[in-house]
């Protein structure tokens, strides 16, 4: 019978994680909160080359658009690299209307930190240095 209550609370726990991890939803005022006049700071990365860490100056500009019909949120969302400016980028970003799916990955978690921050994680499948990965 000990067992069978242990396999019963295991199981609910692992239910109520799931359950959990499953709802986790980012907000638009997350976002909105990097709108301004830009945020500095730097990227690190690995070199696949060198195998090195590598860190370069990155700037990020965000500017709300009008919501999508589908009540999505949406920003554009422009990020420059001073010492590699090749890769510099722009696109239209969106968070659903649930919260749930940002840039097509799935958001998995956020967290209003003990600083005030806000760090949303997100995950999705997808490819580094041509394997497969799961982003995150």
């Amino acid at each position: 019978m000990r067992v069978f209550r242990l396999l019963v609370i295991l199981v609910s726990v692992a239910f109520s994680v799931t359950a959990a991890h499953a709802q986790a939803s980012a907000s638009r005022t997350d976002f909105d909160r990097l709108m301004g006049p830009g945020w500095t700071g730097t990227l690190t990365y690995r070199d696949y080359t060198t195998e090195a860490r590598t860190t370069i100056k990155a700037a990020l500009l965000l500017a709300k658009l009008p919501d999508a019909t589908d009540g999505s949120a949406r920003w554009d969302f422009r990020i420059a690299y001073a010492d590699e400016p090749h890769a510099n980028s722009g696109d239209t970003i969106a968070l659903a209307a649930d919260g749930r799916r940002f840039r097509d990955a799935i958001v998995v978690d956020r967290q209003l930190l003990p600083s005030g921050e806000v760090r949303v994680v997100t995950e999705q499948d997808g490819q580094d240095n041509d394997r497969s990965a799961r982003l995150r």
